[in-house]
C-alpha cells in the first residue's frame, strides 16, 4: 500500500508541475480508489465517518489497515 500511496503522490506532483490543478477533495477521493476491492469496507467507513476528507487521515487509515 505504501508503494501505491507514493506512486499516487508522484502522479499528483507531476500534474502540478505541468500546471494541472486538482482539488484537495478530488485528491482524497482518487486516493480512495487505490485500495484493493477487499478493502471496500474500510473505504466506505472512511467516507461515511467524516464530512471533510483529509488526505493525511486517509493515508494513516490505509497504512494502519495494511499493518493489521
Amino acid at each position: 500500500m505504501k508503494e501505491n500511496i507514493n506512486a499516487f503522490s508522484t502522479i499528483i506532483s507531476q500534474l502540478l508541475s505541468i500546471d494541472i490543478k486538482i482539488s484537495y477533495e478530488d485528491e482524497c477521493i482518487n486516493l480512495l480508489c487505490y485500495p484493493p476491492y477487499s478493502w471496500d469496507i474500510l473505504v466506505v467507513t472512511i467516507c461515511s465517518n467524516t464530512s471533510t476528507l483529509k488526505f493525511d487521515e486517509i493515508v494513516a487509515s490505509l497504512l494502519s489497515k495494511k499493518i493489521r
